[in-house]
């Protein structure tokens, strides 16, 4: 079967078998040379920081730096992620043998987790007030993360569907949802 979109960042495909979500990871151009460039200063920086780290002789100022450079790394992956992500990164959900299979990967490269669909409960919407912090830092484009939709899953909360628009997350729920229903009316 072809590939269907529901909108220029969501595309599904479904055949008796399986159905099967791709979530693209994108954002506007301008957006992307923001972050790059931002990666960019913030490992110059760090490359400051270091010169100054070896220059140094002073074992205070050095514990210093060294104290600096752990925060700095930190933030060097979590910025270098977020880059590498939107430069060429998507979500993948499949629903297939009985299995819902979620994927986040960045140039193909990312870690699969199945889970079993009898064990899946209460599949829904994340709502967030739109007035809160959480909301905002949720929707902005230099994070990873706003997941939309989530389920219980054996004594946790699992989230997917990353930065969905209320109606792209509506569409893909709807029919996430009948996928599951039908599956699990199948095996019973």
């Amino acid at each position: 079967m072809s590939v269907k979109l529901i909108s220029e960042k969501v595309s599904y495909q479904s055949t008796p078998q399986a159905l099967s979500f791709v979530i693209l990871g994108k954002i506007e151009r301008w957006k992307e040379s923001l972050l790059v460039a931002w990666c960019v200063a913030w490992v110059f920086c760090g490359g400051i920081v270091i010169s100054e780290y070896l220059a140094s002789t002073v074992r205070e100022s050095r514990m210093m730096y060294v104290i600096f450079l752990i925060f700095w790394a930190y933030f060097l992956w979590r910025v270098g992620r977020v880059t590498l992500f939107r430069r060429g990164g998507n979500e993948l959900i499949r629903i297939e043998g009985g299995e819902l299979t979620l994927k986040r990967s960045i140039f193909t490269f990312g870690k699969s987790k199945s889970y079993y669909l009898e064990n899946i409960e209460g599949l829904r919407i994340i709502e967030l007030d739109k007035k809160s912090i959480a909301y905002t830092y949720e929707n902005t484009w230099w994070v990873m993360g706003g997941e939309r939709i989530g389920f219980d899953y054996q004594g946790r909360f699992v989230k997917f569907g990353m930065q969905l628009s209320p109606k792209e997350t509506k569409q893909v729920f709807e029919l996430l949802r009948r996928r599951l229903n039908s599956d699990l009316k199948k095996s019973s």
